[in-house]
């Protein structure tokens, strides 16, 4: 179910099945179409299928934390664990404090106890310039440990974290029996498969909402001027009437009204707990109240411990202040806390903040969680110079496991700067946001750096990124003339050279000049720069169609990678991947992201600019795991596209779209040409060969030949598959002439091309020329790579030559694949060769992943490792695999696999 960005919205209360009506206390969302029960019913029905996320967003006070808490119970009832966390108002650089604070209940919980700590430690480590395994991971392993399902929901995500929001896209993928859930003012940057829209209750909404209130029915007047009061805000609502009835304006037969509204209540208190309630709001911007702040919270608000209980246990009595679990406290509604907060002077608010951050420096600074803490409060009630101190401490304490925060501090450290400093510190915060995947913000960073840096590294090295990040917006020509305003200035000109080279080619330049000087440049290429300069002069060749330029720069890059830093590490290897997977190298791709998932498992971040998931996804298309690669791609689309990585997200529709016509799902490749590539030769290039081949399978010949026309002004990485569909296009005509030449036009193509454009010509001139030498090299070539469609392609060329067996396999293959027209193109075969089609058609894809890793000897451990199954899941499939095929051992079926049965 995938139903991001769909409106929904709440109505009157829903009550479980024989409670009575609840009170005043009651809260409600609106809409015109669906009550709050039949939302409620929406969100149960999406629990029955975890992996899942829900969001609800509407205006503060419209009922979100209503709708959550609900939901929470629907979980709780459905058997899953509920875990919930508060996100806070000064949580952006607060990094991973609201997941912490929803995960801290598990310390009861005797299997999540050791994780939980490894978690939290590695967390707080970082403080100390230590790197453990990255949080997201540690996350997953924690609760992938806890038995049943688990329903992680965070309130107020708009005040989250950027890298927690990173950790939450992240666990559905690798959490099988997990539901995440947010409610936020505004959507955060994560895909969601239902989002909810709380909006303001219509009058008569008002009307029922005022009634449960008061326990009467109220006049016209009074509910007019509740709604105009109110503008819909169920919480304003209840507001305004308890206002009315406090002033007598209105009667109610409830006794709780009586006592007054919260707002009216906040500034009627007397003065010792009207300041401990604004001390406590402030603490709230990083955490809730607990009893055991309360001497040093009557401390800030100059009360002693007597006056400080009695203040506080007012606070309760009166409702101002709720108890929630583990012995915390906070305000009835954030609104609330914000009346409190905005009350504060701004003299009086930096003296709050600054003697809250002496009480927690003298309880000792020993972690990530504690430093940040401190560091917020000392940012808003120190000294300019202690605010620069307590932040920088900040960004050094998140650079390595939570580069978005870690962005946020050093921003905040360039405000308060000197301006000679400021160059610096702006540098940092772009290469922080270019890490956490967020182009936009490193761009802006970066150019606010470059204003103010003298020439020199930081400036050339600050240049380099602002190229990659405008690069991964699609904003190809802004990156070349960034690279080509900063060659002048630059102490090595080396990687800016190279970055100008591979960005000129997407353009359809030339780009000969620059990527000659920059392999001239190498030897002298500082270390640094290393990844960025041999990655772009291999992007460059991988374009223009140099398979062995390529080589040539991978292996320089893998090469040096060997002596880099972790992070410069983790970055070569996954740009080595997702080169090698974009030239059809599918295995050596795989073994490089094995070798990238250890060092992730130290770090906090990867996937710069979506190259992970983009590559994951080449690798998924080629061997064969395409409703993986398609459920994947829907998800990681949408969380690219709200960060503006516009080029992997094009490049990730293109992958979709590709499988979706082997598939012959035309009309929904068909939306997908809706939304336009990124403006640049190589994406329009691309998409106009995707657009022939739609053309062709919906039997217009006229249309995709023009549009091959089209593709063929593109570079050499687009001219083969053009070829290729050539040659199908005349074969299928019964224009074998036509379809021979195109095949040898291909041949001369792929020749010094990627090794997916031998494969490729090998296919095609099997096909065109008849010939049962190619498709058994062809079948080779796929097999040992393990490209399954293609290796179906060689098996029906041999099939239609006489192998009887390869047809039938062929034909297995498509079935498993979903290719529906070329498993009816073996059917047609199988038929007029009097076969039957394989039993082992049945396969499913996961099924057949696991016979794959029986076959490399991996023990059940290890396969339910690598696929993230229990053992228990893993000897499932087992068994239905021994079930569908006949084979009796793990031997047996290696065998089966090795010889192309199964």
């Amino acid at each position: 179910m995938r139903e991001r960005g769909e409106r929904g919205d709440g109505s009157h209360p829903a009550t479980r099945s024989g409670s009575p009506p609840r009170p005043p206390d009651t809260e409600a969302g609106t809409s015109v179409s669906e009550s709050r029960p039949a939302l409620l019913r929406r969100l149960e029905s999406a629990l029955l299928r975890p992996p899942v996320t829900l969001l609800i967003h509407g205006e503060a006070g419209i009922g979100k934390t209503h709708l959550l808490a609900r939901t929470e119970a629907l979980a709780k009832d459905m058997g899953y664990r509920v875990l919930h966390g508060q996100a806070r108002d000064f949580g952006s650089g607060l990094a991973y404090a609201s997941l912490a604070d929803a995960l801290g209940p598990l310390h009861s919980v005797p299997a999540a106890r050791e994780p939980l700590k490894d978690l939290l430690c590695a967390i707080d480590e970082a403080a100390l310039g230590a790197t453990g395994s990255a949080p997201a991971v540690r996350t997953a392993n924690l609760l992938e440990r806890l038995p049943g399902r688990t329903f992680l929901a965070i309130d107020d995500l708009h005040l989250a974290d950027a890298d927690t929001l990173g950790v939450l896209s992240y666990l559905p993928r690798r959490v099988r029996d997990l539901a995440v859930a947010g409610t936020a003012r505004r959507l955060p940057a994560m895909d969601a498969d239902l989002v909810v829209r709380l909006s303001p209750l219509s009058l008569d909404e008002v009307t029922a909402l005022v009634t449960a209130v008061l326990g009467r029915t109220p006049s016209e007047p009074v509910v007019r001027r509740v709604h105009e009061e109110s503008r819909g805000n169920p919480w304003f609502v209840r507001e305004a009437v308890l206002t009315l009835v406090q002033g007598g304006a209105v009667q109610s037969t409830y006794p709780g009204p009586r006592r007054g509204a919260i707002l009216s209540r906040l500034f009627q208190r007397d003065r010792g707990g009207r300041d401990l309630a604004r001390v406590l709001a402030a603490l709230r911007r990083t955490r809730p109240a607990r009893t055991g702040d309360l001497p040093a919270l009557a401390e800030v608000a100059g009360l002693d411990p007597g006056q400080a209980e009695r203040a506080f246990d007012g606070l309760v009595r009166d409702g101002l202040v709720v108890a929630t679990s583990d012995d915390t406290y906070e305000f009835a509604h954030p609104l609330v806390a914000d009346a409190l907060y905005a009350d504060l002077g701004p003299a009086e608010r930096r003296r709050v903040h600054a003697r809250i951050a002496e009480l927690l420096r003298r309880r000792g600074l020993t972690g990530t969680r504690r430093v940040l803490e401190w560091a917020t409060h000392v940012a808003e009630g120190g000294t300019n110079a202690e605010a620069l101190a307590a932040v920088l401490r900040a960004a050094e304490a998140t650079r390595w496991t939570a580069p978005l925060s870690a962005g946020h501090w050093y921003g905040r450290a360039a405000e308060l700067a000197a301006p000679e400093e400021r160059g610096v510190l702006l540098a940092r915060q772009a290469l922080s946001y270019w890490k956490g995947s967020r182009p936009m913000e490193a761009l802006r960073a970066g150019r606010a750096a470059l204003a103010v840096l003298p020439p020199g590294r930081r400036h050339t090295r600050t240049a380099q990124t602002m190229v990659n990040a405008a690069r991964a917006m699609g904003r190809y020509r802004e990156a070349v003339s960034i690279a080509e305003e900063r060659l002048p200035h630059a102490d090595d000109r080396t990687a800016l050279l190279a970055q100008q080279a591979v960005c000129a080619t997407q353009l359809g330049l030339d780009s000969a000049r620059p990527a000659a000087e920059a392999w001239k440049a190498l030897p002298g290429c500082p270390p640094e720069d290393l990844v960025i300069a041999l990655t772009g002069l291999a992007g460059n060749a991988i374009i223009n169609g140099r398979w062995e330029e390529t080589e040539r720069a991978l292996s320089a890059l893998l090469s040096a990678s060997a002596a880099l830093p972790p992070a410069a590490r983790l970055a070569s290897l996954e740009s080595a991947a997702h080169l090698l997977a974009s030239g059809g190298a599918r295995t050596r791709a795989l073994d490089l992201l094995s070798q990238a998932e250890q060092i992730y498992r130290g770090l906090g971040w990867h996937n710069i600019a979506g190259q992970h998931v983009r590559t994951m996804a080449v690798v998924r298309r080629l061997g064969g795991e395409w409703d993986h690669a398609l459920r994947d791609i829907r998800s990681d689309a949408v969380t690219l596209g709200d960060a503006g990585l516009v080029e992997n997200v094009a490049l990730l529709r293109n992958i979709e779209i590709d499988i979706l016509l082997d598939q012959g799902r035309y009309a929904e490749a068909e939306r997908l040409f809706a939304d336009p590539p990124p403006d640049c030769v190589l994406q329009v290039s691309l998409r106009a060969m995707f657009r022939a081949r739609h053309a062709f399978g919906l039997g217009d010949r006229t249309t995709a030949a023009r549009l091959l026309d089209e593709a063929a002004g593109g570079p050499p990485d687009v001219v083969y598959r053009v070829l290729a569909i050539r040659a199908h296009m005349y074969g299928t005509a019964g224009e074998p002439a036509a379809a021979r030449a195109a095949a040898e036009a291909l041949r001369d193509v792929a020749r010094t091309g990627v090794p997916r454009a031998r494969l490729i010509s090998e296919l095609t001139s099997a096909g065109a020329f008849r010939s049962a030498d190619r498709a058994e090299a062809a079948l080779e070539l796929a097999r040992a790579d393990g490209q399954r469609f293609e290796e179906g392609r060689a098996r029906l060329v041999l099939g239609t030559l006489g192998d009887g067996a390869q047809l039938v396999r062929a034909h297995a293959i498509f079935a498993d694949l979903g290719a529906a027209p070329w498993r009816d193109r073996a059917a047609h075969h199988l038929k007029a060769a009097g076969l039957a089609p394989s039993p082992t058609a049945a396969l499913t894809p996961a099924e057949r992943r696991v016979i794959e890793l029986v076959a490399g000897g991996l023990s059940n451990p290890q396969i339910a490792e690598e696929l993230h199954y229990s053992r228990k899941t893993v000897e499932v499939y087992l068994t239905r695999v021994y079930a569908k095929t006949g084979l009796r051992s793990r031997v047996e079926l290696a065998l089966a696999y090795e010889r192309g049965e199964v």
